[in-house]
């Protein structure tokens, strides 16, 4: 049996894709009649199912070698391109568009110089590729074109599922590369692999002062910010660096031990001021 797979899409939907063998050609397999002789090997009585749309297309996995000369840019699918085993060119090419608009943006204002769009490269391309080569080895094993790997496959699969530990590491996806910038424009110094410098920050909920529950990113907002944990974050900054700051957005957060997110002293003007909780849940607590 050729390599397949099925998917679950919304409103009753289901996908299929076969791989195409040596000397087929699109036109054979377009036939209806042979689509049904595909989807027979399959599916019990592929004469009831409505085909609603059916080609052969190639899985492509390409990476530009720069993603900007001069004043062109490129994303997403101009950028990178990548099998669709894992659904992530969609996510990737929203990763593009969110780490270059507000460059972009403070480049078109005249708040930064256009080297800015330099770190565009050095941010997104080593995680593009990395998203690329997980989703060729996702193809390999969810297709493997011999029917003794497909066999290997089955059976590591099924013992596999009695190691409840190793069932969520693939459930939940934790092997997909996160992102971490090693070079870019914010960075100054990243220790290595295990530095949190440059790794996603967390995203605890918080509860506002009039007690409604919101996600961090809802007290920061589409905004740079500067937490202090446990000192002002505003401290070592004078007049001048605090005000160029605030010109592109920034906020300063403060985080503090939750009984003292009452206090009034060593709040600084303009300084938000949160308080963490224990766990669980992950929970923290902010007034303005």
């Amino acid at each position: 049996m050729r390599p397949y797979v099925s998917a679950a899409l919304p409103h009753g939907v289901r996908r299929f894709e076969f791989m195409v063998m040596p000397g087929e050609t699109e036109a054979q397999l377009s036939e209806p009649h042979n689509m049904r002789r595909l989807l027979s090997k399959v599916l019990p009585d592929p004469d009831r199912v409505e085909l609603i749309r059916q080609r052969v297309y190639t899985h492509n996995a390409r990476l530009a070698e720069r993603f900007r000369i001069n004043r062109v840019l490129l994303a997403g699918d101009a950028a990178h391109i990548m099998p669709v085993w894992q659904g992530q060119g969609y996510n990737s090419g929203m990763r593009d568009a969110f780490n270059l608009a507000w460059k972009l943006a403070l480049v078109v204002n005249g708040k930064a110089g256009e080297a800015l769009l330099d770190s565009y490269q050095q941010e997104r391309r080593d995680h593009a590729k990395a998203m690329i080569d997980l989703s060729v080895t996702a193809g390999h094993v969810l297709a493997p074109p011999k029917r003794w790997q497909g066999a290997v496959r089955d059976g590591l699969s099924w013992l596999l599922n009695y190691l409840p530990p190793v069932k969520r590491y693939f459930l939940e996806m934790r092997f997909k590369p996160m992102p971490q910038y090693r070079e870019g424009a914010l960075l100054t110094d990243c220790a290595g692999k295990t530095s949190p410098v440059g790794k996603m920050f967390i995203q605890p909920q918080v509860t506002l002062e009039s007690g409604e529950s919101v996600l961090l990113d809802e007290v920061i907002g589409a905004n740079f910010a500067i937490i202090g944990w446990g000192c002002n974050p505003q401290w070592g900054l004078n007049a001048g660096q605090i005000a160029r700051w605030r010109a592109i957005g920034v906020r300063f957060i403060q985080v503090v031990p939750e009984v003292q997110i009452h206090r009034e002293q060593d709040n600084a003007p303009g300084t938000l001021r949160v308080g963490d909780t224990p766990k669980p849940p992950q929970k923290l607590v902010c007034t303005a």
